[in-house]
This record gives C-alpha cells, sequence and structure tokens, in this order.
C-alpha cells in the first residue's frame, strides 16, 4: 500500500443524520442512566422502588446541572476519536471541512488518497483541533466496499505533537478495539502501548515500550553486531547472550531514540502498532551460533545519517561481523552507511536482499545493491535450492541463496514462530561467519567472505543464474565441510570392482544363494564416503541380502568429480547426473546431503516410484551423516527389489521404519516377494544350479 499526495477536494454533501454530536451523546446517557434507576426492579409500592425513584429524579437533576459546564469543555480525546470514527463511517462524501466541523476541528488540513496496486482504494485526512492537538482518520473501502475506519489521537507536548490514542472500527461502524501511549517523566518516547477494549477503556493487557535492560554479564565469546529494530531484552534467552561492559552494561544502543535501551519496536508504520522484527534474525544467529556474544542496534529511522555512527560504535566495541536484514528503495538513506562500511575494511557486513520479488540488478534495493567489498548480500531460497517466493535475485548485487523458508525463530513474546524471508537468510551467513571467526580468531572479511564463497555451490550448467556465487544449502554446518570444489565437468576419475574376495571375507557358500544381484557404487571426493568405508558397507549388504539367497558377486565402484551441486540429491540435478554420466544399474549414490523437501536419509527409486522422475529408476541416493548406512542401504535394496514403500511393525525386522543394528532379519514372504518380484524387473538373474 503506498499513499499519494493527492489534493484533490471531494464533493460536499450533508453530514448523515446518523452522526452523533457531544450534546446528543451526553443527553443519551442521562435518560439511560435515569431509566436504569426508574425501573430498577422492585415490588411496586415498595420502600426500595421510591427510593431509586428518588435517586433517578436526584441523578437526572444533577447531571441536566452539570451538562453546561461538561459541554462548555473540549471534548476528551476518546469522545472525539469515537465521533471521528462515527462520521467517517457514516458519511463517507462528506467533504474536508465539513467532517472538521462534525469533529469541532478548527479546519481540515489534508486530503490524501491511500492507493494500493494504482487504484485508489480509501483517503486519510488530518484535523487541527482548537488546542493544536490533531486528529488523524483513515477509511479504507476498496472498490467501494467499507473495510475499516481507524482514528487517532495526537497530542500536544514540549516535543512536538505524538500519538497517544488510536480507536479502529470494522465494516459495521463498531469500535473492535483501541490502543493508548502512555508517556512518563516528560520523555518524548512512550513507555507503554496499553490496550483498549470497544469502549476505548483499558483493559487488563499492556506492552512495555522502552523498558530498561535487566542485569546480567557478558557471556563471552565471538561479538556479532545486529542492526534492526532492537531485541526483546526482557526475554532471558535473549538477555543472556547480550555484550556487556565490565559493569554489567550492555555494548548496543538505541540509534532511534538515541539511548541505551535498543527495545525490539519499528513504529514507522503505526506507534500503535510496532513492527517487532529484530527478536526473529537476532535469534537465528544465537541458535546457529552458540559461542556469540549479542551487541543489539535500533536503527536511526528518524536520521539515516546516524548509520555512520552506529557503525563506528560497532567497530569500537569489538564487533568484526555485523547482520542487516533491512533495506529500502532509497539510496540517500544508506549514504553514511556505505561510507562508514568502506572505513572499515575489516568489518563483514551480512544484509538481506529482500522480498519484492524482483531483480534487484535493474530496480536496486539498498543497501544490499550497493558495491561493497565486506559486504554479502543474501537471498532466500527453498531447501532445494529454488530462489523462494517474493525473494529478490541478481547476478551482480545478490551474492548467495540460503534456505531461509519456514525457519524457527524466538517471537517477540518469547514463543516460538515459523518465518520466511531474506531477513532469515542473512543471519544464518552471519552465524556461519561467526563460527569461522571462533575458529580462525585473526581472520577479518577479506578471509571470512572468501571462506562463505568457497562453500557455495555453483549452478550447474544449464540451470537458471539467480544470484553470483550460488547456494550455500547447509549454512548451519558449512563450516565442517571443505571449500567447493569449482569444477565446471562431470568426470569419473576412476573405477575400483569389489570381488567376491571384499565382499564375503569370510568366504562363500554357493549353495546357499539362488539369485545374483551386481551392484554399482559412485560418490564423489569432499565428502566422508571413500573406498575403505565402501567396501566394509558392501560386505556388510552382501551378508543381510544372503538370508534371501542373493549373492552378490561384484561392485563397481565409481570415483567422481565435478560441480559440488552433484554432491546433493536433489531431483533436477539428480537428473542431470544420471543423464551426463550413466553407470550401470542398479547404481547407489553417496552424496553429502539431500536438498529434497521431504528429505531422507537414504531413498531408493523403483519402477513404482518412479513415474514422475523415469531416468532415476533403479538407483538409491545415501546421504553420508546417516547412522548404519549398510543396514539403512540393505533396507532401500529391499524396497526397490520388492518394488514398494511399505514398512512393517515386526521387531527385529530389516523393514522397519526405523533402521537400528538390530533390525536385519527378513521372512520367508519377504524374500520371496524380494526374488520374484527382483527377477521380474531385472534386477536379479538366477543361479545355475551346479551338479
Amino acid at each position: 500500500m503506498t499513499i499519494t499526495g493527492a489534493t484533490q477536494r471531494v464533493a460536499q454533501p450533508t453530514i448523515s443524520r446518523r452522526a452523533i454530536s457531544p450534546r446528543s451523546r451526553l443527553i443519551t446517557e442521562m435518560r439511560e442512566t435515569y431509566s436504569l434507576a426508574l425501573w430498577h426492579r422492585a415490588p411496586p409500592g415498595s420502600a426500595h422502588r421510591l427510593v431509586m425513584r428518588a435517586i433517578a429524579v436526584f441523578c437526572l437533576i444533577a447531571l441536566w446541572a452539570m451538562a453546561d459546564k461538561v459541554l462548555a469543555q473540549p471534548p476528551g480525546p476518546t469522545l472525539l476519536l469515537r465521533t471521528a470514527v462515527e462520521t467517517a463511517c457514516n458519511s463517507p462524501g462528506a467533504g474536508l471541512q465539513e467532517l472538521a466541523g462534525a469533529i469541532n476541528a478548527r479546519s481540515g488540513s489534508a486530503h490524501e488518497n491511500i492507493t494500493s496496486g494504482g487504484a485508489v482504494i480509501g483517503w486519510r485526512r488530518r484535523f487541527i483541533m482548537a488546542d493544536r492537538s490533531e486528529i488523524v482518520v483513515e477509511r479504507i473501502s476498496p472498490g467501494g466496499r467499507l473495510r475499516r475506519v481507524s482514528a487517532e489521537y495526537r497530542g500536544p507536548s514540549a516535543f512536538g505533537l505524538r500519538p497517544e490514542i488510536f480507536a479502529l472500527a470494522g465494516a459495521d461502524c463498531t469500535i473492535r478495539l483501541g490502543r493508548r501511549l502512555v508517556y512518563e517523566n516528560g520523555s518524548p518516547n512512550a513507555t507503554t502501548l496499553q490496550y483498549l477494549d470497544e469502549r476505548l477503556v483499558p483493559t487488563t493487557v499492556s506492552k512495555p515500550m522502552n523498558p530498561p535492560v535487566p542485569q546480567g554479564e557478558d557471556p563471552g565469546g565471538v561479538a556479532v553486531a545486529v542492526i534492526d529494530a532492537g531485541v526483546n531484552y526482557l526475554l532471558p534467552e535473549i538477555n543472556a547472550r547480550l555484550a556487556r561492559d565490565p559493569t554489567g552494561k550492555i555494548l548496543g544502543y538505541d540509534f532511534w531514540d538515541m539511548d541505551d535501551r535498543p527495545f525490539d519496536a519499528n513504529p514507522a508504520r503505526s506507534a500503535f502498532f510496532p513492527r517487532r522484527h529484530g527478536t526473529g534474525t537476532a535469534s537465528v544467529i544465537l541458535r546457529e551460533a552458540q559461542a556469540v556474544r549479542l551487541i543489539p542496534y535500533r536503527y536511526p529511522r528518524p536520521d539515516m545519517s546516524r548509520m555512520s555512527q552506529l557503525v563506528h560504535d560497532a567497530a569500537a566495541k569489538g564487533a568484526v561481523i555485523v547482520n542487516l536484514s533491512m533495506g529500502s528503495d532509497k539510496p540517500n538513506d544508506w549514504t553514511a552507511f556505505a561510507r562508514a562500511v568502506r572505513a572499515h575494511p575489516e568489518m563483514l557486513f551480512v544484509v538481506s536482499a529482500g522480498n519484492n520479488g524482483r531483480d534487484i540488478d535493474e530496480r536496486p534495493v539498498y543497501p544490499a545493491a550497493l558495491p561493497l567489498d565486506n559486504m554479502i548480500t543474501v537471498t532466500s531460497s527453498e531447501v532445494t535450492g529454488r530462489l523462494a517466493r517474493g525473494s529478490n535475485r541478481g547476478v551482480r548485487a545478490v551474492d548467495l541463496l540460503v534456505p531461509g523458508e519456514n525457519l524457527p525463530v524466538i517471537g517477540f513474546n518469547g514463543r516460538p514462530r515459523r518465518m520466511s524471508g531474506s531477513s532469515y537468510a542473512a543471519p544464518r551467513i552471519a552465524a556461519l561467519a561467526a563460527r569461522l571467526l571462533a575458529q580462525h580468531p585473526d581472520w577479518r572479511a577479506p578471509q571470512l567472505k572468501a571462506a562463505i564463497f568457497g562453500r557455495a555451490i555453483a549452478p550447474v550448467a544449464g540451470e537458471q543464474l539467480r544470484v553470483s556465487q550460488g547456494m550455500i544449502p547447509d549454512p548451519a554446518a558449512a563450516e565442517r565441510r571443505p571449500v567447493a570444489e569449482r569444477e565446471t565437468v562431470l568426470r569419473q576419475l576412476d573405477r575400483v570392482a569389489l570381488g567376491v574376495t571384499a565382499l564375503y571375507p569370510g568366504g562363500v557358500n554357493e549353495r546357499r544363494f539362488t539369485h545374483a544381484l551386481r551392484l554399482t557404487f559412485a560418490y564423489f571426493g569432499g565428502t566422508t564416503w571413500d573406498m575403505d568405508r565402501l567396501r566394509r558397507i558392501g560386505s556388510r549388504v552382501t551378508d543381510i541380502l544372503g538370508q534371501c539367497g542373493v549373492f552378490v558377486p561384484a561392485v563397481d565402484v565409481y570415483r567422481l568429480a565435478g560441480p559440488e551441486a552433484f554432491r546433493y540429491y536433489q531431483t533436477s540435478t539428480a537428473r542431470a547426473l544420471v543423464r551426463r554420466l550413466p553407470l550401470p544399474k542398479p547404481t547407489v549414490y553417496f552424496v553429502r546431503d539431500t536438498l529434497q523437501r521431504d528429505a531422507y536419509d537414504a531413498e531408493a527409486i523403483g519402477k513404482g516410484n518412479s513415474k514422475t522422475r523415469p531416468t532415476l529408476i533403479y538407483t538409491v541416493w545415501m546421504t553420508q551423516d546417516i547412522a548404519d548406512p549398510a543396514i539403512s542401504l540393505a533396507h532401500e535394496l529391499v524396497h526397490m527389489l520388492i518394488d514398494s514403500g511399505e514398512h512393517v511393525e515386526q521387531p527385529g525386522n530389516l523393514m522397519r521404519a526405523d533402521s537400528a543394528p538390530e533390525n536385519i532379519e527378513l521372512t520367508s514372504m519377504q524374500c520371496r516377494q524380494a526374488i520374484d518380484t527382483g527377477t521380474q524387473n531385472g534386477l536379479l538373474s538366477p543361479l545355475a544350479r551346479s551338479p
């Protein structure tokens, strides 16, 4: 939704009679009070009823006596808001000055159209009151259909007008809720946000707006600065990780209000409904980098030139890594920031690319699109590596794709939430940088950036480029793997055949076997898979399959090299691998991890589940961190032979859903299914019996 500064005037019909004046409201309330007392339930003629009637008459006389004095005073903010809401609801075509008259305003000072997608969906009007306070009224009615009306009261103070009370009505013109900001000790900043009911009366619910920071001690570790809307430091899990000086004072600062309370609140859109953003982004860093001490900053929305002071402050307090999950379309907002970033080439700035669903090479978002050597720009992807819906892209401006969808975060209220977007992808890279810095304390921005980029998976040739460096699929553990190979050609390095001696070290009893299964193994360097590990797996698999009379005469093991993307199992990449380097089937691919949306440590693709991916028929995909890999592989091979994904509950059975060392047995019926179906599908061949 955008606001256009239109100054057009609308038609000037008369105000609807449904609008209620302050005098009418007072008269109505007096009548209700009188009626309540007059008709108080009591037996006719009783002394109690006579007393109640006397009270009613007394109240009526007293109220009339007070009426002139009450009405002589200017109406309070609450009454003004109620009148403004009712007038805007019931008189949609009234002009600016007529509405001003209805709420006893001195004048109507501004009319703005509210637009969305180029269409006018409502208006916003400001009114100046006699005491120099201001009423702001909004009416939202897309297509002429009323959705809501709101009114905000801004009272005069030594610091200028400040928001005090807010009322919101629905399409039925009934006030649903309200908010009140409480200011204490002459402060220009609100200390409490009170929740009001439909009568605009305070409820028992209130929220702090600028509370003092609880006491604590510095937790030690790598300092990471977070520039955002602040954090909710009242939460124990946040407070315990705040960087502090020797006196216990936090190192963070609020450059919006210019105080030492960087509390999570962004009132830019509405002071009564502040956005809470920084707590969630900070929680991602704290979850994925356990040895981090947090330096939270509240960004200087009122004066973005303070960004220079903020960056220098973070540098002085020892922050080498800075996360900034925010941005705007205005390059001038970030001039001071860019100048300060260039002045600190030792610091690494990790920024979000934004969620506008656009190419920021063509339509920039700042600071993401700034050409800064010590900055990494991050956008959000699905776990599959696909650019997430709504996330920004750019082969020049955006560096990395990082899974940032449906991530667990800590909400402002301390409860767990799931959030998505580049705002949450960026702190995953900041956390990775923090873990690398903990391992290499002498590293600075150039080394950290190189190490991070070195772990990005470049797109496979033929895939559409979205970012400059590629994807980091495992930001929570990427430092544990070596720097990615930048090979562009997929090729076979060598082939080794594991024969009977290697697969059956205890010897072979040929009479126990009825059918043969020849397997192919394939693995990449740079993973934890190697020949010795695959030999042990092969030997254990042959032992388990032997109970069904299946003999494995040999396993051909291929060592491969090529783009880093092939070290991860994902349907599109797997198709490319199988097509470009066809190997004898059935083939078992030993990969680093899976990028499938429905992720499994191992997956077999047989005849029945290959209809949408026929290229992958008779392949098995094994991830390197799988528990009991030999048992898991035997389990997947039986799935393929039986051509069924069903599991059993029988204790000790290989085909239980949970692979475990004790689950290795197969029933005679399972063996018969494997032999019959496997032979029918050409995976098994009968062995000739010797006389």
